[in-house]
């Protein structure tokens, strides 16, 4: 079987084609799924039924001004990120509202310095931490602790 040059040719595209469709697709994370382990989802779950128990006040109590010192102090993470990092691109899908929703102040830098992302630069008060990788709300809360 003698092939004609312009049939080598249409063999080698159709070749090319299929290897780089088999070889350069991958498969689209869920935007929906956050590995979030079943036991810590149950944990929250817990959490927030907590929280939502009506405590009725007392009546005859005058409620006293909080002072300055009282005020918790605010968290405030940096989030340097990164194009096409699938790990940055997970944190802010399935961490990002956590960190909000435990009321974190969040901001995400994309022009940075940083060579490994997501870098976290972690604040609260005097204490400061930096975390390099992906992390959890309960890693970096341990990490200012």
């Amino acid at each position: 079987m003698n092939l004609s040059n312009g049939e080598k040719g249409m063999f080698a595209l159709i070749g090319l084609c299929l290897f780089s469709w088999f070889f350069g697709s991958s498969p689209k994370p869920d935007p929906t799924q956050c590995d979030i382990p079943s036991s810590d989802l149950a944990q929250q779950v817990a959490t927030v039924r907590e929280s939502l128990t009506v405590q009725p006040a007392p009546v005859d109590d005058p409620k006293p001004i909080p002072s300055p010192s009282d005020k918790p102090l605010k968290i405030e993470i940096l989030v340097f990120v990164s194009k096409n990092c699938p790990p940055c691109e997970k944190w802010k899908r399935c961490e990002m509202q956590r960190f909000m929703d435990a009321g974190w102040a969040v901001g995400i830098v994309e022009v940075h310095s940083y060579g490994i992302t997501p870098t976290f630069e972690i604040e609260s008060g005097e204490k400061k931490a930096t975390i390099k990788g992906y992390t959890t709300l309960e890693q970096a809360a341990e990490a200012m602790r």
